[in-house]
């Protein structure tokens, strides 16, 4: 039967997601650099019982420095071998949509398997905010 990512196996992805997750990119090629704004990201969005999103915020927050508030498309990607030795990717993306808001998407995909292996999640999407705290 296949389900979505068990709590037991939270502090296993937990652990991978920090150490995998990263900002790929920010649109129109620009980059960071001295003089970036810093901001302290908030997530807003359902979560289905039972299940554990391979994601960047932990505890629902990160921070991210860019070069003006509310004008960068965030993408953040993290990869996790789960305990089916299933290979996920998920892919989470902000949109501005304004200086303090963005829109949150996030979806997951199963990249490749163990050639035993017997895929055991499935992916869980989801959409929400996320808001700059101060």
């Amino acid at each position: 039967m296949l389900h979505a990512v068990q709590a037991p196996l939270l502090k296993l992805i937990a652990v991978a997601a920090a150490g995998a997750a990263a900002i790929v990119g920010f649109g129109g090629g620009k980059t960071c650099s001295k003089g970036d704004v810093t901001q302290h990201l908030v997530l807003n969005a359902p979560e289905k019982p039972g299940a554990i999103y391979l994601t960047a915020f932990e505890n629902g927050r990160t921070t991210v420095n860019v070069k003006e508030a509310g004008n960068y498309r965030i993408t953040f990607q993290t990869r996790a071998t789960l305990p089916d030795t299933c290979q996920w990717l998920a892919t989470e993306v902000l949109v501005p949509i304004d200086d303090s808001r963005y829109s949150y998407s996030y979806d997951e995909q199963m990249l490749s398997c163990a050639p035993d292996a017997e895929p055991a999640y499935v992916p869980t999407p989801r959409t929400g905010i996320v808001v700059v705290a101060d």
